[in-house]
Formats: C-alpha cells, sequence, structure tokens
C-alpha cells in the first residue's frame, strides 16, 4: 500500500492539457507591488488572495496549479490558473447556470443554497469537479482542458443533506473495484450541519457512488475532508474559532488516528483550516486554507508545510511549542524553479469583447435576453425587468426573507464580482438615456446588507438615488443623461457611495452602514438594473467601464 498523499495529483505536463496562451500572457504581464500577496521581491504576504474565493481547494498538474472555490447562489463555480501558487487568474467558470431546480431561476429563492465546498481533481487525462447542493444533491463537471468547456453539472447522486464531498482513486490492485487491476476508487463526504465523515465505494468512471457509506470519524463541525492515501485533512471547531486536523489510518475504512496540525494560537488569523496540501518537485510542501475575515469572506492564505519523522504533516510554524502549527504572515514564495509576475484575478472591464468577462457572476440563473454586450459595442447594456414579488428564501433551514418591493434582492440579472483587496473601489460611467418611468439603475454593494447609488425615473425626471437597506438618499435631478458613479470599501462599518456629473469631482450620498459576510458570501460590487414589481419589462441603462482599484494592485492600468 503506497503512503503517499492521495490529496495530491501529479502528472507529467504531456498528460494534461496546458494553457500556453495564458502562461504566456503571465510572462509578459507587467510586474507590481502590492500591500497583499506577491510583494514583488521574493516573498508574499498572506492572505495571497485577499477575495472570498471561499472554501478552495487547489491541485498542481505538472508545473501548472488550479484552484476552484464555492460559488452557492451565483452563477458559475470559478476555475482559476497560476504558476508559482501565488499569483492567479480566472480561465472559466464551470457553468453560468443551475438547472437543477426552478428555485435557481427566481432571485431570493436560493440564496445560501447552489454550489457548496467543491473539490477538484485530475484523473486518467480528465479534470473532475465535484460539488453538493443541500437539497439537490451530488454534482459533477468535467473537462480535458481546465480552461474549458466544462460539462453540464451532472447529478451523480439525488441526496439531500450531503456536502464537501472529496474523490479518491487508489492505486491498491485487487481492491474489488472496476478499475484496472481491480482498483477501486471512493468518495469522502460529510454531512450537512458538519460531520460525521463518512466514506463510499464510487465507480471508476467517477460517475457513481454506491450505498449509504461508512462513518470513519466524528468530531465537532468536522467537515470538508480532503483525502490521503491514507490521510484525510479536514477542519474542525467551526469557521470563526476552528483549526485543522489530519486523520491517519491503514486502512481507508479506519479506524482513523487524529492530530491537531493547525491553529490560530497567537495570531490573528481566526478559524484557519479546510484546504489544499501540494508538494512540489523542489522537496518543499504546501498548504492552502482559508480565514473568514469580516465583510470580505473567506479569504486564502498559504503556509508552509511538511512531514515530521512520524509521518504527521506539520504547517506554519510552531510559535509556542505546543506541536502545533499557526499560521504565518510573511514568507519566502514557493520554489517553483522560476520566477513569474505579480497577478491578481481580473476585475477592471472596459466591457470591449463580446462575452462576458470571467470576473462576473449572475446573482440567479440569468435572462439572457435582458443584458447584451453586442447590441452597442463598448457598453454594456442591461434591461429592466420587474422584480420578483415571490417572499424570499435563504439557507437550508428557509430562513424567510419578506418581501419589499423596491429590494434589489429580488432583482433579476443583477450582474457581480468579488470584493478584491481591503481598501478596494469601482468607478463606472452609465449611459441613462433610455430609462424608462419607474426604472431603477446603477452601481451596488450587495449582500444581506445592501446598498446602491444610481439614478430613479420618476416624473419624467432622472434623480440621483443611494437606496442602503431600503432607506432612501435623494440627490440632485440629472440634467443629461451620464452619471459616474463610484463605490469604496475601507471598513466593514464604511461602505462609501459617490456620484458625479463630470467622472472628476464627485459627492458622497448615503450614511455609513455594516456589511459582513453573509447569506456564505462576502460583499461584491456589482451593476444593475430593474422596475417595479407590477411595472412592464421597458427600459435599459448602457455601461461604458467598470474601473476597479484595491490595496492589491501597485502598476498603472491594473
Amino acid at each position: 500500500m503506497s503512503l503517499a498523499l492521495i490529496a495530491l495529483v501529479f502528472c507529467n505536463l504531456s498528460q494534461a492539457q496546458t494553457l500556453s496562451q495564458e502562461t504566456q500572457r503571465e510572462e509578459s504581464a507587467t510586474p507590481q507591488k502590492a500591500a497583499w500577496g506577491d510583494l514583488g521581491n521574493g516573498t508574499f504576504k498572506n492572505p495571497f488572495l485577499l477575495a472570498d474565493y471561499n472554501n478552495l481547494d487547489v491541485i498542481r498538474v505538472g508545473q501548472d496549479f488550479y484552484m476552484i472555490s464555492a460559488a452557492h447562489h451565483f452563477m458559475g463555480m470559478p476555475v482559476l490558473h497560476s504558476r508559482d501558487m501565488i499569483n492567479w487568474r480566472l480561465i472559466a467558470r464551470i457553468s453560468r447556470e443551475l438547472k437543477i431546480h426552478e428555485r435557481y431561476d427566481t432571485p431570493g429563492q436560493a440564496y445560501q443554497h447552489g454550489t457548496w465546498a467543491p473539490a477538484i481533481r485530475f484523473h486518467a487525462g480528465k479534470f473532475f469537479v465535484y460539488v453538493c447542493t443541500p437539497q439537490e444533491g451530488l454534482l459533477l463537471s468535467t473537462a480535458t482542458n481546465p480552461a474549458g468547456p466544462w460539462s453540464p453539472w451532472t447529478l451523480v447522486r439525488n441526496e439531500k443533506n450531503w456536502e464537501d464531498p472529496c474523490p479518491l482513486w487508489d492505486d491498491v490492485k485487487d481492491a474489488g473495484g472496476d478499475g484496472p487491476d481491480g482498483r477501486q476508487a471512493y468518495l469522502i463526504r460529510s454531512r450537512l450541519g458538519a460531520g460525521p465523515l463518512i466514506v463510499h465505494k464510487m465507480s471508476w468512471d467517477g460517475t457513481k457512488v454506491a450505498g449509504e457509506g461508512k462513518i470513519v470519524a466524528r468530531g465537532p463541525v468536522l467537515e470538508g475532508p480532503k483525502n490521503g492515501e491514507y490521510y484525510i485533512f479536514a477542519p474542525e471547531g467551526g469557521i470563526d474559532k476552528g483549526y485543522q486536523v489530519v486523520l491517519r489510518s491503514r486502512s481507508i475504512w479506519g479506524p482513523y488516528e487524529k492530530r491537531r496540525t493547525l491553529e490560530q494560537g497567537s495570531t490573528n488569523i481566526n478559524g484557519p483550516h479546510q484546504g489544499s496540501w501540494i508538494d512540489l518537485d523542489s522537496g518543499e510542501s504546501w498548504f492552502y486554507h482559508f480565514q473568514q475575515h469580516m465583510a470580505w469572506g473567506r479569504i486564502g492564505h498559504l503556509q508552509p508545510a511538511g512531514w515530521d519523522e512520524n509521518g504527521w504533516p506539520w504547517m506554519g510554524k510552531d510559535h509556542d511549542g505546543n506541536g502545533i502549527g499557526e499560521p504565518v504572515s510573511l514568507s519566502p514564495k514557493p520554489n517553483v524553479g522560476k520566477a513569474f509576475p505579480v497577478l491578481l484575478p481580473q476585475s477592471s472591464d472596459e466591457f470591449a469583447s463580446d462575452s462576458l468577462g470571467l470576473q462576473w457572476l449572475w446573482n440567479h440563473n440569468p435572462d439572457d435576453s435582458f443584458w447584451s454586450l453586442k447590441e452597442r459595442p463598448g457598453w454594456l447594456r442591461l434591461k429592466a425587468k420587474p422584480i420578483s414579488s415571490r417572499p424570499g428564501i435563504a439557507g437550508v433551514r428557509n430562513l424567510q426573507i419578506p418581501f419589499v418591493e423596491d429590494s434589489i434582492h429580488f432583482a433579476y440579472n443583477t450582474l457581480v464580482q468579488l470584493a478584491m483587496g481591503k481598501e478596494c473601489s469601482a468607478t463606472v460611467k452609465m449611459d441613462a438615456s433610455q430609462m424608462t418611468e419607474g426604472q431603477r439603475a446603477g452601481a451596488t454593494l450587495f449582500g444581506k446588507n445592501y446598498g446602491w447609488i444610481g439614478l430613479v425615473k420618476e416624473n419624467g425626471k432622472l434623480m440621483i438615488r443611494a437606496n442602503i437597506k431600503g432607506k432612501y438618499f435623494n440627490g440632485p435631478e440629472l440634467q443629461g443623461d451620464t452619471v459616474y458613479l463610484k463605490l469604496s470599501i475601507a471598513a466593514p462599518s464604511n461602505p462609501c457611495f459617490y456620484f458625479s456629473i463630470d467622472g472628476s469631482t464627485f459627492q458622497r450620498l448615503g450614511d455609513d452602514y455594516s456589511v459582513g459576510r453573509d447569506w456564505f458570501e462576502g460583499i461584491k460590487f456589482g451593476l444593475f438594473t430593474y422596475r417595479l414589481s407590477q411595472a412592464s419589462a421597458a427600459g435599459h441603462v448602457d455601461f461604458d467601464y467598470f474601473r476597479y482599484k484595491s490595496d492589491g494592485r501597485r502598476s498603472e492600468g491594473q
């Protein structure tokens, strides 16, 4: 029996599709300095990515690294690529829609549902992504090229209350499986509410999961397993105050020993857990995990790691000598044999393409007849649709969201992207010449506690307005058709909204309010338009650009 970690994926470059075009873009990009992430001097500062790529999972395939994360009720799941483990670019979205239940068609009906913590693996020349939705069950998407196309989500197992799946294609021969030489595949998962951990037999092609499985581990809030042969990496103790544990056994079915390997300790990194183990050709090992960080959501950290003399993994640095690692803030970058430029996932958009940028997410399944990048080339057109008048539901406990007539929570085709950077802002230019009576349009910081700034057409006039959690702040009448809007975040209690007539001088509108990570997602920047529920669908707005700045970008044009 091999004792290598089965959470890792190794292969020669010839075994996997490469991303030559993406690599060329990375290698030719202008280096930049950053307040977090790559510092440009051979070191990085955690978080390596200050954005809500939550419940992240990372694999290595040859000399390339791929990361995915949960998307929940937003469409769809991101796929990112890196050459050095620190600098990442979006290369794909797995499905812009969830056609597994009608709840995903209507805003307000699926908050906190959708795709939870996923796992990505490379097996037999193909990439596999598994994820559970709390109500529909186990989903699978595959691709031969991680940049896509990815297959539509397939429902592998129609089971409620599953979460956090992770596959294993074992290398043990004559195990009674349907793989080569009798090899057996497995799937490990948790149960809604966190724990216990359960192992199932799985078909070698990854499309069938058998039986009820066997419980192999229990623990307080034990979830998010990433398995090894036979090691299971899993978080325990809850998101805010939890820690990372590793379980070890000589049999996939147990019994397992358990050891705590990473905890907050004396650091300010709360809940360091749930991630991915990576070994490099240089002999280094690294561990990815997340930290739940206020309004920004679950942000990514990377820890130096390795193996002790007894075959147990270690992570971070053991500051107090208790045998348990704690997160590090600064570290030399992983030794991947070559230096690569500083990069961040895409954010700004001039809307110059006829396809939607990978940074953008729809709040639910989009209605493609209500938006366009082709009707006015160089602009994003959003068409007003009446908001859904159905009361909403959030989470598996069916938390009721009362219907509110002018709430963006019920607006169709709201287009958002992750807040990135602790201090960040976005500036938008909007043409409102085709707005109709009663229409709203503008830019939003979207979440359970939301705010937006934009225009409302009332009595034939275009009025500048901010709406913060249903409270209105009225600005002047717009003379003309063009307005510039700005959103900024510098602290969870200080989202700010601004407008400008000339694009140079901005005036603030609206009060301070607090935002947080809610509905399982961090705050998001977005664009929107809608009409009230009893209105007819009419009117549109055009956005010329969305220009983003953060403390993670320092070079011109970034």
